[in-house]
């Protein structure tokens, strides 16, 4: 890190232990069933609630930073690193009068925890992802208090964290790119969405700061408009003169803004990148946990009756297709199916790469799903590491069996459809080994 904030905040987590999702019950006749549900329980189970858990016990004191308020404290209770730090100028947020190119937002995050903190704002902003019901939003007083209180938000934040277009339509999380004017306001029509891991790089991170090598053709972050948004009239002429990526090629962000007020100068294209993959596959593995209830009601039903509910998932309607039609939405993002191909090496300008890498568990041979390419894609193995994830872990018996079927299918090459074609034989073999030494309930 070269910041003159810095200071160490421990190593980046994996993933923290959560609870499973709720299954179908067979009463004492065998017509008895009672239908699972993701939201009955009141109580989250997400980083968040667990961590204000341990304060009320006084088993973690948060200290209060003069400057930064609860920031730093925040981030070592959660072992996020410093590293992941990814800044925003666009004001595409809950604070957007706050917002602006000369005073960007920071966004730190690892596996399952996000936190965004804004210059001279009264709180952070966080998100966390509950095992069950996806995306969970809090806010967190910089006033200094004995023992600090993250408050749930839920209307606010879901208007946008809970969109069809955006999250899938379930409480989650995305990575815009949008083209800003010189005040950090969008400017509609010109270049804006959300990014996944099919995204081109030249079309990435508008909106956003960024510092590391992307290639070549560059990516189109660092730009934003010198007009403001009302000015411009022609939007598709104004599009096609326009450079998004004319500063691809930044190591520092000098001449931007103020770094002083933050923990790193830094906005890791690598962190990014990674931030892009894993707000996707936490939306779907989301989208998976809401349509399980009605189909593990259906598949116990189909038990009690002596029906066959492997056939009605792969060939029939209803609840059971509707889950088969998410796991393959999730099992698709978590293969990297469409992924764009990069145009040369990204290197990143932190030690983000090396932190993300050491958190995650390998295989006799030293592999792991957290082993990056940087080359032509993002990972060496390309399987999203969020199968070790606790939200992951705590699908119904139902879908994961499902997930394992047909992740088996494509990586066995039983399933040798086209859109696989990117994963090489070598890649199939040495993600099922991976998976055999690292994830115990994957079937052989």
């Amino acid at each position: 890190m070269h910041s003159r904030l810095w200071r160490p905040l421990g190593a980046f987590a994996a993933v923290v232990a959560l609870i499973g999702a709720g299954t179908a019950t067979l009463g004492g006749s065998p017509t008895s069933v009672t239908r699972p549900s993701r939201r009955s329980a009141p109580v989250t189970h997400d980083p968040i609630a667990r961590l204000q858990a341990q304060i009320d016990a006084g088993e973690v004191v948060m200290a209060h930073d003069s400057l930064l308020g609860y920031l730093p404290a925040v981030l070592t209770a959660l072992h996020i690193p410093v590293s992941s730090q990814g800044l925003v100028f666009s004001r595409t947020s809950l604070q957007t009068d706050k917002i602006t190119p000369w005073s960007p937002r920071a966004i730190y995050f690892n596996d399952d925890a996000y936190i965004g903190y804004v210059q001279e704002s009264t709180f952070l902003e966080v998100a966390a992802v509950d095992p069950v019901r996806g995306a969970v939003f809090y806010t967190l007083s910089q006033e200094p208090r004995a023992r600090p209180v993250f408050s749930r938000e839920t209307t606010t934040c879901l208007m946008c964290h809970q969109s069809r277009s955006a999250t899938g339509g379930v409480p989650g999380f995305m990575v815009i790119s949008t083209l800003t004017d010189r005040y950090g306001y969008p400017v509609v029509g010109v270049h804006e969405g959300s990014t996944t891991d099919a995204t081109p790089m030249t079309q990435r991170f508008a909106g956003w700061y960024v510092t590391g090598s992307a290639g070549p053709a560059g990516h189109a972050g660092n730009v934003y408009s010198p007009k403001l948004a009302h000015e411009i009239t022609d939007k598709p002429a104004y599009r096609a003169q326009l450079n998004m990526n004319a500063e691809s090629a930044r190591t520092d962000l000098t001449g931007k803004f103020d770094s002083a007020p933050y923990l790193s100068a830094h906005s890791d294209i690598v962190a990014l990148m990674v931030l892009v993959h894993q707000t996707v596959v936490h939306n779907l593995i989301t989208a998976v946990h809401e349509s399980a209830p009605d189909a593990v009601l259906e598949d116990s039903m189909s038990r009690v009756s002596g029906r066959d509910t492997t056939a009605r998932m792969q060939l029939g309607g209803g609840p059971a297709a509707r889950l088969r039609r998410d796991v393959e939405k999730l099992v698709r993002a978590m293969l990297f199916v469409g992924e764009a191909t990069l145009d040369g090496p990204v290197t990143g300008t932190t030690t983000y790469a090396q932190d993300f890498v050491q958190a995650g568990p390998r295989d006799a041979k030293g592999r792991s799903l957290r082993d990056l390419d940087l080359e032509t894609r993002l990972f060496r193995y390309p399987l999203s590491f969020l199968i070790y994830s606790d939200s992951f872990n705590a699908l119904p018996d139902l879908a994961k069996r499902e997930v394992y079927r047909q992740l088996r299918d494509v990586l066995t090459g039983a399933d040798a459809s086209t859109e696989f074609k990117q994963l090489h034989a070598s890649d199939r073999a040495a993600i099922l080994e991976i998976l055999h030494a690292t994830k115990p309930d994957f079937p052989r």
